[in-house]
């Protein structure tokens, strides 16, 4: 659900440039510009322009920014706190990931409340429904191939972070998980969840793996939407960590697949997937481990979603092959599976 209140962009921005005067040490920063962007789900977001005079050099330059805080009130969650996604986002890019490169600043006296800050980073940003993005559109077979093998890699270098580099980011099993989103349902629904949610989650936890994951640095919100890809298709930027935690690798191949399936069934058009196989990929255990329980994390995806789970939900109650794994085109998620699987076995050292 899309935000409906904002703080006047321009305090926020008036705000930033007294930050910023201290830390350029310049007597004064101008703003240039500051709006929110055209849509935002959870966090509030502002872009700022500011200019200012760097000592020793003639004329202003101007310096691009964006800001991220709490709503100002009740948002999509019930809690907000920075400083986990600002750690893993340290702990990804210390992986490999690129990221933002976000500050976290605590001190209330700027904004009255903690807030990030980050340079605004150009490039192509993929529509809500990838498989009608015009960018994307416009490329070729071969090029949307890159785009998708690189987005994966993304996140499989997320997963390959230093969970202990990722201190304070929360960790839950299985179980744990579950139990957040049971209260999430209960609060963002003011305790009179719908029944098919509820229904839902007493089948994930009947269901539940009897294993439990290698627990991993997830990113959370795995959406194409949520990278800024540049000319040369390479990821410029992974965003949006709201959701952010540590637990098992199968929540965020879920999310991603669970979103695209339900795009495409809503949209009747799905991504194409003749083009998506990675080179020098091997059949591995990983591979194996994703398939048997996604089926089982797909729902838990739904529940995270807050959609009616009714058709999967029964869809899952039947034995989980792979053609029931997913809606649409299950050729592309499957191949997401493998490419995943294979991106982890090149780089375990055991095998190397």
């Amino acid at each position: 659900m899309a935000l409906v209140t904002h703080r006047d962009p321009q305090a926020v921005a008036a705000a930033l440039a007294r930050w910023t005067a201290g830390r350029a040490g310049v007597d004064h920063v101008r703003v240039v510009g500051a709006e929110h962007p055209s849509i935002g789900y959870s966090s509030e977001t502002v872009l700022v322009d500011l200019a200012w005079s760097a000592r020793g050099h003639d004329g202003e330059q101007t310096h691009q920014f964006v800001v991220r805080l709490a709503p100002p009130t009740v948002g999509t969650f019930r809690d907000y706190d920075l400083a986990p996604q600002t750690t893993a986002q340290m702990a990804a890019a210390a992986a490999g990931v690129a990221t933002a490169s976000p500050e976290l600043v605590s001190d209330p006296e700027w904004l009255g409340v903690p807030f990030i800050v980050m340079p605004r980073i150009a490039g192509h940003i993929i529509g809500e429904v990838a498989a009608f993005d015009p960018w994307l559109a416009s490329l070729s077979a071969g090029a949307r191939a890159h785009v998708h093998e690189a987005f994966v890699g993304a996140v499989a270098a997320t997963h390959r972070a230093d969970v202990a580099a990722a201190r304070g980011v929360p960790e839950r099993d299985n179980g744990a998980e579950l139990d957040f989103w049971a209260e999430y349902l209960d609060w963002s629904s003011g305790g009179a969840p719908v029944a098919a949610l509820v229904d839902g989650l007493v089948w994930c936890r009947e269901h539940r793996p009897d294993v439990e994951s290698e627990p991993v640095l997830l990113w959370g919100d795995v959406r194409f939407g949520n990278v800024i890809f540049g000319d040369d298709l390479v990821p410029r930027a992974v965003l949006d960590w709201d959701m952010t935690s540590i637990g098992a690798r199968e929540h965020d191949v879920a999310w991603f697949t669970a979103i695209e399936s339900l795009m495409g069934t809503l949209l009747g058009r799905h991504l194409e997937s003749r083009q998506l196989r990675h080179p020098n990929v091997e059949e591995g255990d990983v591979e194996g481990l994703l398939r048997k329980h996604l089926a089982r994390f797909r729902a838990v995806a739904a529940l995270r979603r807050d959609d009616d789970v009714r058709v999967s939900d029964e869809q899952l109650r039947q034995r989980p092959s792979r053609e029931r794994l997913v809606v649409g085109d299950e050729n592309a998620h499957r191949l997401t599976i493998h490419q995943l699987a294979g991106f982890r076995r090149r780089r375990r050292p055991a095998e190397r």
